[in-house]
């Protein structure tokens, strides 16, 4: 719909990511349990996905379009 105007729209679908609002859940039992399931045994930082949101904001991901990444470790693999 909106690539006649040259506009990409794309999806990225993080995967379990260490934030301020929930930082406290992964030093519970339940989150240490399941940090222990993932697959690098590590929740990922915001910084994790800094690669991707940069390349695609830039001209490299010109042909991207209607995508949706999940950026999750192999979580959902």
């Amino acid at each position: 719909e909106w690539g006649k105007f040259g506009i990409n729209v794309n999806a990225i679908c993080p995967g379990y990511i260490d934030t301020e609002i929930n930082h406290h859940h992964w030093e519970t039992e339940q989150g240490k349990k399941l940090v222990q399931m993932l697959p690098r045994k590590r929740v990922g930082k915001p910084e994790d996905l800094d690669a991707l949101l940069v390349m695609l904001a830039s001209g490299e991901s010109h042909f991207v379009n209607g995508a949706v990444i999940a950026a999750d470790d192999g979580f959902g693999a």
